[in-house]
């Protein structure tokens, strides 16, 4: 069964490139977090401040936020990014044709009328 993509629906890949990227954005600031307790452990800078606690406890409050911050950055900026892909497509789509897949089914039992070929 040939199918062709004509448009994309803005809304849907807006919602979706923000939780993908989102989730990309949260791993990617707890390996930045994991890399600063690393290199903060093996640095000890809190030495240089005369042995007080108080960079460990910002170091960790900072890393805390990185987190959740990363994957606000990354969540927001994929969803522009998946605005304007979709945007773009539908404009050349409507010029040229859109994507064209061949799809196959598998079990054709129970299947909508009309979707066997």
């Amino acid at each position: 069964m040939r199918v062709q993509i004509k448009r994309f629906d803005i809304t849907s890949v807006v919602k979706i490139s923000f939780v993908i990227y989102a989730i990309l954005g949260m791993v990617v600031g707890l390996i930045y977090v994991l890399v600063a307790v690393l290199f903060g452990s093996l640095l000890d800078l809190s030495d240089a401040f005369q042995g007080t606690e108080l960079f460990r406890i910002a170091a960790t409050g900072i890393g805390i936020l990185l987190v959740p911050l990363f994957g606000l950055l990354y969540g927001v900026i994929g969803a522009l990014g998946g605005l304007l892909g979709a945007a773009v497509y539908n404009l050349i789509s409507k010029a040229l044709g859109g994507v064209k897949l061949d799809l196959e089914m598998e079990g054709t039992e129970g299947s909508p009328p009309g979707l066997n070929s």
